[in-house]
């Protein structure tokens, strides 16, 4: 299982048939999430756009848990993270890789929907 925490060695994963990678950064793995939600399309993250911005300019509508995901740690523990619009930045080139090399992933979760920092490439 190769490890990456940017997307130069994501690319260079999938483009040596990795199929298995585990994401060591929290913004990079939140990024995939993103990019997984939004199925390779750049069209869909403006709904996470939306959602940021509205919760900025304080007329949030939805509930805020659709942006906010537990992510664990080596030890078990769950630390919350949101997604913001650096995270979307992130997930718009990783939308660009994935399209690029034709392929799609899957953020893998655990029994109750948090993040374990694996990423499976089909």
């Amino acid at each position: 299982m190769k490890e990456v925490k940017s997307k130069k060695p994501f690319l260079e994963a999938i483009k040596n048939g990795e199929q298995q990678i585990k994401i060591t950064d929290t913004k990079f793995l939140m990024a995939c999430l993103v990019a997984e939600e939004c199925e390779n399309d750049k069209g869909n993250v403006k709904k996470f756009l939306t959602s940021i911005l509205a919760r900025k300019s304080h007329t949030y509508t939805q509930d805020e848990v659709q942006l906010k995901t537990g992510i664990l740690n080596e030890k078990g523990k769950v630390r919350w993270c949101t997604i913001n619009l650096s995270v979307c930045a992130t997930a718009l080139g990783i939308i660009d890789i994935l399209n690029d090399t034709y392929a799609k992933i899957m953020v893998e979760k655990d029994e109750n929907g948090h993040l374990t920092g694996g990423v499976k490439v089909v």
